[in-house]
């Protein structure tokens, strides 16, 4: 991850004005600007990490993943936000299927979604740019040969995510922050779907 330089934190730390103003996190302040900067390098680390794992097919994943523009604090705790499609844990935990384990979670049921799987499946070939196999009569039959595979076989896990947020990253931030507001801090980081 291509992380700040202590001139970029230093040059923040020169824009403080109150020390107030800094832990409060307000829009504009060098605190909201310095975790509006370290969350757009983990996006940007994120999205490298997926790349690298050839985990893309129509890159809605990759253009999904969308740092928050502003830090919100509510007491004690600062939050900062990532949001992305749902399916993210699938691609990074991996699946598993009726006849292979890939030692991922117990997912349970899906939630409700504007396409079925038969569609999703059936524009990851087109994003693919899969030909047709003789074997098959069109691209519908294609996707449910592709999806009954899926479903005896799952899908191996490709860590994108936890290659990136890790203790490294952990510390990395607090580091930063810290650097910042002159204090000692503790990163806690939040997997929405746990």
């Amino acid at each position: 991850m291509k992380q700040l330089s202590e001139a970029e934190i230093e040059a923040l730390i020169s824009n403080i004005g109150e020390a107030e103003a800094v832990v409060k996190a307000e829009p504009g302040s060098p605190l909201d600007e310095l975790l509006c900067k370290l969350m757009q390098e983990v996006v940007d680390s994120l999205i490298q990490s997926l790349s690298s794992y050839d985990a893309v097919a129509s890159a809605n994943l990759m253009q999904s993943m969308i740092p928050s523009q502003q830090a919100y604090l509510d007491g004690d705790i600062l939050t900062v936000n990532i949001t992305a499609p749902n399916y993210w844990k699938f691609v990074n935990y991996g699946v598993n299927g009726t006849e292979v384990n890939h030692g991922s979670p117990a997912w349970g049921t899906q939630p409700p979604s504007d396409r079925s799987f038969h569609a999703s499946i059936m524009n990851w070939t087109r994003d693919k740019g899969l030909q047709l196999p003789e074997s098959f009569s069109s691209y519908e039959s294609f996707a449910w040969a592709i999806m009954t595979n899926i479903r005896k076989r799952g899908q191996k896990p490709r860590p994108f995510y936890s290659d990136v947020v890790n203790d490294d990253l952990i510390s990395y931030l607090s580091d930063a922050i810290s650097t910042l507001i002159g204090r000692a801090i503790t990163v806690n980081i939040i997997e929405p779907f746990k």
